[in-house]
Parts: structure tokens; C-alpha cells; sequence
């Protein structure tokens, strides 16, 4: 056994929907972090030896393993294998814990793990449809959409709206600071895009945050899933466009390439968790990836609890008893928007640069998947 590294991370901004990336198709999105991972380090394309990308909606333009056509589209060598991973939200933080298994036995010992997510040109859900599982539906007569999971959380775990907003009013306001600080800066790749004149112009940050937001204005929006409910668009996972890659490497490959670690992959968990409510997977996903590093809450000096909706943080946070000013410190996904498959490692880069920023030791990033799932990483700067 040899230990896995990250050796970088970039990403694209993520840009609003139907906004910035509109004329950008979905396999040319993701050439472009993985491009500039390989070059930014110096290294030959035909030395990775398999591109693992997370992606939730595999229809139309994301169809057909894009994984595999972002390696042709990127003019890599056609050695280079690929393949696509669907853990729904948890797709593109799945991708970077599987090929970590696999560079610590030697399986390999030099990946890309990403994900991506093109929400204008692929909307969510253009993968549903037909008849549901008669078998599913008489294990689990009463499953139902994320939103109403969202609001099934909150009452069990007795979070009330203004908590939920105050939450989300904090994301906006984090996010505004880590943007003028520039705190993303080493992982951005600014992107060309064209305008509505057809001028080339340049998204060098995240454009989705809303710097203006006041409690007044989460207050009034009104409910998005439930007529009395508590969850709002304000509140919730905004829908974002974008991909992210890390480079990751053990032992030998550091050595062969002369490459220079960030971070090192301590352990990582998948759970499943209740159906129903079915967002409450970082909790039980969190104490298992801590088990399994022999860590303790305490020794995490950093946590991204992906912000699906507010009231999984706030759960998260208050039931393993975690300090919520360690959590989402620079915003989460209800200001810079959730691109599904892109997300995870997307968070892992952040939750890298933080790291190095404020010169802490261990980060936890953690998500809530559909259909009752969870993941966790730890990851150690070195």
C-alpha cells in the first residue's frame, strides 16, 4: 500500500444558468480544466493512466461516456481510458475517492478524477422518465422529490425558517468575501465565452453569488415546494454550469514526475441512509470516514457540507456537534450554485485551498446524494 495525493485542482467558475456558458457544449466545458491541470504541471497527457468524471444527467450532449469524448476532445493520446460516474449528487466527489482506492494498492499511479454538470444545455432531470419501479415503489411506497425531502428534514430535525434563511443570508455573505479576497484564484481557470454580440468576453469568478441578499428578501420569497413550506429558491442549491479536475498520484509517480503533493487522500466513506428524508447521509457518512482515519470531530479544522439545501448543514453541523464557523467557510452552494456532478470535487479543491490559506491540517467534505446516500473525504495538507 502506498498513500494517494492530490497534486492540484482546477475548475471552471460556475456560471448561472441559461447565462455565460450557454454557447459552450458540454464535452468542450470539461476539456478545458483538464487541459490546463496537465499543462499547468508539466506533465505528458499520455502518462495519466484513467480520467474518472463524475456527471449526473448522461443524456443528450453528456451522453455516451463524456468522460471519454473530453480525453479525444482535449487531442489527448487515444491510450488515455475514461469513465463516467453516476452517484447522483456525490458523482464527482465518488470519482476522486475511487481512483484514490486505486492508487493506493498501485493499481494506478497517476488519475484525473473531476466532474461536470452543463445545467442550461443538459437541464436536470432530462434523464427521468418512464415507469417507476414496481418493485421500488412496494419496498419504498413513498419516496419522493428532493425538494419534499428537504422540508421532511427540517421538521425532523426542528429547524425553522429563520434559521434556514439566516443560514443562507451567511453562504451569501461568505461567498461575497471569498470572491473579493480572490480566495479561488488558484483553482479558477478563467473561461472565454461569447456575449450577446458575439464578443469574446473572459468569467474569470463565480457569477451566481448575490452579494445583495438581506434576510427581507429570503423572507419573502415564496415557498418552492410546499404552499407553507420553508424551503425557497433563496435558500436552496442554486443551478449552476461548470467542471473540476484534480490531479491525483501516490508515491511513485510523485517520484517519476517530479511532482509536488498538496494534500494527501486520508480516508474516504459512502452510506446509505433513510430513503424518505433522505438527505441526512453526511451525518452517518461523516462519522464513517472519521472512524475509518481514526480521527475525532475536533481534529477537523475545515468542513464543506455541500449546501443542497440549508437545512442539511444546519442538521449536519448541530447533530455532530461541529462548530458552524468551520463549515462553508468561504459560501457554499446556495451563492455559488451546485453543478450536481462537478460539485464534489469542486469542494475538494476548495476545501484544499482553504487549507493552505489559513496553513490548517485536516478537511472533512461531505454531501447528501439522492435516494438516501452519503459521502465523506478527509483530506491532510502536507
Amino acid at each position: 500500500m502506498t498513500e494517494a495525493y492530490i497534486i492540484d485542482t482546477v475548475r471552471t467558475p460556475r456560471a448561472r444558468r441559461k447565462g455565460k456558458f450557454s454557447g459552450i457544449h458540454a464535452v468542450d466545458l470539461l476539456t478545458l480544466p483538464l487541459i490546463e491541470l496537465v499543462k499547468r504541471n508539466g506533465l505528458d497527457p499520455a502518462n495519466i493512466e484513467d480520467v474518472a468524471i463524475g456527471c449526473v444527467t448522461q443524456v443528450q450532449e453528456q451522453a455516451w461516456c463524456i468522460a471519454r469524448s473530453a480525453i479525444l476532445a482535449s487531442g489527448w493520446p487515444v491510450s488515455i481510458p475514461g469513465v463516467t460516474i453516476n452517484r447522483l449528487c456525490g458523482s464527482g466527489q465518488q470519482a476522486c475517492n475511487f481512483l484514490a482506492e486505486n492508487l493506493k494498492t498501485t493499481n494506478y499511479n497517476l488519475a484525473i478524477a473531476g466532474g461536470v454538470e452543463h445545467m442550461t444545455r443538459v437541464p436536470m432531470f432530462s434523464d427521468c422518465g418512464g415507469e417507476a419501479s414496481p418493485a421500488l415503489k412496494a419496498h419504498h411506497p413513498n419516496l419522493t422529490d428532493q425538494g419534499l425531502s428537504a422540508e421532511k428534514l427540517a421538521d425532523f430535525f426542528k429547524i425553522n425558517r429563520e434559521d434556514i434563511n439566516a443560514f443562507a443570508l451567511h453562504s451569501q455573505q461568505r461567498a461575497a468575501i471569498a470572491k473579493n479576497e480572490n480566495r479561488f484564484k488558484k483553482s479558477i481557470l478563467p473561461v472565454n465565452y461569447l456575449d450577446s454580440d458575439g464578443n469574446v468576453q473572459t468569467l474569470s469568478q463565480d457569477d451566481n453569488p448575490r452579494p445583495e441578499t438581506t434576510l427581507e428578501t429570503l423572507h419573502n420569497l415564496k415557498p418552492a415546494f410546499l404552499a407553507d413550506g420553508k424551503l425557497t429558491a433563496g435558500n436552496s442549491s442554486a443551478i449552476v454550469d461548470g467542471a473540476g479536475t484534480l490531479l491525483l498520484a501516490n508515491d511513485s509517480s510523485i517520484k517519476k514526475y517530479h511532482l509536488k503533493p498538496r494534500a494527501r487522500i486520508v480516508a474516504s466513506a459512502v452510506v446509505g441512509s433513510d430513503p424518505i428524508i433522505m438527505l441526512s447521509g453526511p451525518i452517518p457518512a461523516s462519522q464513517a470516514v472519521l472512524k475509518k482515519a481514526n480521527l475525532k470531530i475536533s481534529d477537523i479544522d475545515l468542513w464543506e457540507v455541500n449546501e443542497a439545501f440549508a437545512p442539511v448543514v444546519i442538521a449536519t453541523y448541530r447533530e455532530l456537534g461541529i462548530n458552524p464557523e468551520l463549515v462553508n467557510v468561504n459560501g457554499g452552494a446556495i451563492a455559488l450554485g451546485h453543478p450536481l456532478g462537478a460539485t464534489g470535487a469542486m469542494l475538494i479543491g476548495t476545501a484544499l485551498d482553504e487549507l493552505e490559506r489559513q496553513s490548517k491540517k485536516y478537511a472533512l467534505v461531505t454531501m447528501c446524494i439522492g435516494l438516501g446516500m452519503g459521502i465523506a473525504t478527509i483530506i491532510e495538507r502536507v
